[in-house]
């Protein structure tokens, strides 16, 4: 009699283990099998895109798209964007900045940026930029690399040219290596006639405004300049002037040491001021247009003015390869150098691919 309470009652307990684990498994799904939260673009053609908004830079959207890939979209072409699969910094051309998810809109043209404290309906033509911030760091890498080459049997002379951007970014900061070169050979020699390297770090206050730090490294055989080592900071701001334009002035003081092709050396302190404008077509044909001019006004030698000027325009060609052109000019009304000429300028050309 009493091996049968026992039993029963080890019965009973083994029930209420089952029904207790039956129970979580049925409402406590492990984070694994949750399915994948996937946002959706909507179109004005009644059609959808499902799968990963990726970001939008002035005009145009890329997105992971499910079974297709990675596709670029025109910001014009999307009616609506509900995106709930990470949460997204959002910027727009009257510098406002959300930060959270998007929401489908019922009114065609607009999306709604959404938080927990505040929602707020907005143009999809009006984002100028949209980032999220991967968990890895090679989520968070974008660049671009080029090279041409041209050679003339008149002249034997052969002349390589090679450019190359890399960006790191996080949610306030962007990290950014940038540089050039131009190397020629001819049947005497081969030198490296004009090279820039320059590493920045930018931290963001808001839409607007942002501080940060650099290293340049410089050489133009051209002005006589051996190597110039330039370290410095600066701020600047940011004026979005629609969805496919966006421009900005920086300030700020330099520290450079420079070694001439005499192997003479000297140390200069700059202000600097730098004007940056860039134009983005996503019409046919797909053209970007950049400018870029830098003005350095010396402390120490009385007088001394440089400047660096560039101009570039990158025509898509097929998707991700780009024909870059570029035209560049430097000056110094004190070359490095005696008896050296105070400018230089040249066009170089060639295939850029964007990552």
């Amino acid at each position: 009699m009493l091996d049968a309470c026992r039993f029963e009652s080890l019965k009973k307990r083994w029930l209420l283990i089952v029904v207790i684990g039956a129970f979580a498994a049925v409402f406590s799904v492990p984070a694994w099998a949750q399915p994948e939260i996937k946002d959706t673009l909507y179109f004005y053609n009644k059609t959808k895109l499902v799968g990963k908004l990726l970001k939008i830079r002035l005009g145009r959207a890329e997105f992971d798209a499910t079974g297709i890939g990675i596709i670029k979209i025109k910001n014009n072409k999307i009616s609506s964007i509900h995106a709930q699969s990470r949460n997204f910094r959002v910027e727009t051309t009257d510098r406002r900045v959300f930060q959270g998810y998007l929401l489908r809109s019922p009114s065609p043209g607009k999306t709604v940026a959404y938080n927990i404290l505040e929602s707020e309906e907005i143009l999809v033509e009006d984002i100028s930029s949209l980032v999220y911030y991967g968990k890895t760091w090679k989520s968070r890498i974008s660049g671009n690399v080029g090279v041409g080459y041209s050679f003339t049997k008149s002249s034997d002379i052969g002349r390589l040219n090679a450019n190359g951007t890399f960006k790191y970014n996080t949610k306030n900061t962007q990290t950014q290596l940038q540089g050039d070169l131009i190397w020629t050979s001819d049947s005497l020699e081969s030198q490296r006639e004009r090279e820039n390297l320059r590493l920045g770090f930018d931290y963001a206050f808001s839409s607007v405004w942002v501080v940060g730090g650099f290293v340049y490294y410089q050489r133009n055989l051209e002005l006589g300049l051996q190597r110039r080592l330039q370290e410095g900071l600066g701020a600047g701001v940011k004026f979005p002037l629609n969805s496919n334009q966006l421009a900005s002035v920086l300030t700020g003081i330099g520290v450079n040491q420079e070694l001439n092709v005499e192997g003479e050396e000297q140390s200069n302190t700059e202000a600097i001021l730098q004007v940056n404008y860039d134009l983005y077509s996503f019409e046919k044909p797909n053209i970007t247009i950049s400018f870029v001019e830098s003005m350095y006004f010396s402390f120490v030698q009385k007088g001394r003015i440089r400047s660096d000027g560039d101009i570039s325009l990158n025509w898509e060609l097929i998707s991700d390869f780009y024909l870059d052109l570029q035209f560049y000019y430097n000056f110094d009304n004190e070359s490095p150098a005696t008896g050296r000429p105070n400018t230089d300028f040249g066009v170089v050309a060639g295939i850029t691919y964007k990552f």
